[in-house]
C-alpha cells in the first residue's frame, strides 16, 4: 500500500467542521496513490510518502501558506508556497486550494508532474515562510484623569506596534495630546503632549476572535499651563512629568486589516508636579489617574 501524505494544520485559529475533511478529500484526489491524511509531522515509525503544513493566517483566513518536506526527495530542504485569497473566495474552496496546493508541491519535489493549480488562485513563487513578526499602528480618542482636584482632559493618540505572533510579546511607542475639558481658572488652558515606550504580552480570545494584550511602559510629559491672553507670556508655567503606566488593550478581530482597538490605562507619576502661572492659582498634577482610549488599528504585515 502507497505511503499517504501526512498533513497538520497549523493555523492559530481553531479550525472546526468540515474545513479539515475537505482540504485532506482534495488532497487526496489530487495526490493519488496512498493519499492524504491529517496527523503530526513529527510523528515516527509509520511510512510517509510526505510531510506537509498548511498555516491558515489569522480569522479571515485571507493568507495561506503550505510547507512540504517530501521523505525521497534528494535535496532534503522545505518547499513553501504563498496564496493570497479575495475576501468574496468561499472558506471552503480556500481549504480545497491548500489540499491541491499540498498534492502539488508533493508531487514537484518527487519529480513526477504538478498536478493542476484550481482557478482562482494563483500561488506565488517558492520563498521562505513569511516573519512572525507583525507590524500596527493605530490612533484615537482619550479621556481621562487631569489636575489634581480639577477638570479632566481629553485629546487623541497614535502608536505604533510590534508583535511576534509566536510567543505574544510585542513593544509598542506612542504619543498623545490632551488639553483640559474646562478652564481650571478663569482664561487658564493645560496642555499635555506625552511619549511613551514599553511592551507586554498578548493572548487570543477564542469566542470572541478578540486579542488581549497586557502592557507596561514608562511615559514622560510634557505640560503647560498657560493664559488664553496672548499679551500675557510671562505668566505660562511648563514642567516634565515622568512616570510609568499600565494598561489592558482590547482588539478586535484579533487578526483584522483594520481593527477596534480600546484601552484601560492607570498611571503613576514619580513626583506630584506643581505648575505656576502667576498671578493664577497654581494647576498640580496628580500621582496617578486613569485614561480610556478607544480607537481603530491598521495592519501593515
Amino acid at each position: 500500500m502507497a505511503a499517504p501524505i501526512v498533513v497538520n494544520i497549523a493555523s492559530g485559529p481553531a479550525v472546526q467542521g468540515e474545513l479539515p475533511a475537505l482540504l485532506v478529500e482534495a488532497c487526496s484526489r489530487a495526490a493519488g496513490g496512498g493519499g492524504c491524511a491529517l496527523g503530526d509531522p513529527k510523528r515516527a515509525g509509520t511510512p510517509v510518502r510526505a510531510l506537509a503544513v498548511v498555516w491558515m493566517d489569522g480569522p479571515d483566513h485571507l493568507r495561506l501558506r503550505v510547507d512540504v518536506a517530501s521523505l525521497g526527495s534528494p535535496e532534503g530542504t522545505l518547499s513553501s508556497r504563498q496564496i493570497e485569497f479575495r475576501a468574496e473566495d468561499p472558506l471552503p474552496d480556500r481549504y480545497r486550494t491548500a489540499g491541491l496546493l499540498v498534492a502539488a508541491l508533493a508531487t514537484e519535489r518527487a519529480g513526477a508532474p504538478t498536478p493542476p493549480q484550481p482557478a482562482g488562485a494563483e500561488p506565488a513563487a517558492d520563498a521562505a515562510p513569511p516573519r512572525p513578526l507583525g507590524w500596527f499602528v493605530g490612533a484615537g480618542g482619550l479621556a481621562g484623569s487631569g489636575l489634581d482636584g480639577g477638570p479632566a482632559r481629553a485629546g487623541g493618540w497614535v502608536t505604533a506596534t510590534a508583535l511576534d505572533r509566536r510567543s505574544g510579546f510585542f513593544g509598542t511607542l506612542s504619543a498623545s495630546y490632551a488639553a483640559v475639558l474646562r478652564e481650571p481658572a478663569p482664561g487658564l488652558s493645560v496642555q499635555w503632549l506625552t511619549l511613551g515606550g514599553g511592551g507586554g504580552i498578548a493572548a487570543p480570545i477564542g469566542p470572541l476572535d478578540a486579542l488581549v494584550r497586557a502592557r507596561l511602559e514608562a511615559a514622560a510629559e510634557w505640560v503647560i499651563a498657560s493664559p488664553r491672553d496672548p499679551k500675557k507670556p510671562e505668566e505660562t508655567g511648563y514642567g516634565w512629568a515622568f512616570g510609568t503606566r499600565t494598561a489592558i488593550d482590547l482588539v478586535w478581530p484579533a487578526e483584522g486589516s483594520v481593527a477596534l482597538l480600546g484601552s484601560a490605562e492607570a498611571f503613576v507619576r514619580i513626583h506630584q508636579t506643581d505648575l505656576h502661572v502667576h498671578p493664577k492659582p497654581k494647576a498640580t498634577l496628580p500621582l496617578g489617574g486613569f485614561t480610556g482610549m478607544l480607537g481603530a488599528q491598521l495592519r501593515l504585515r
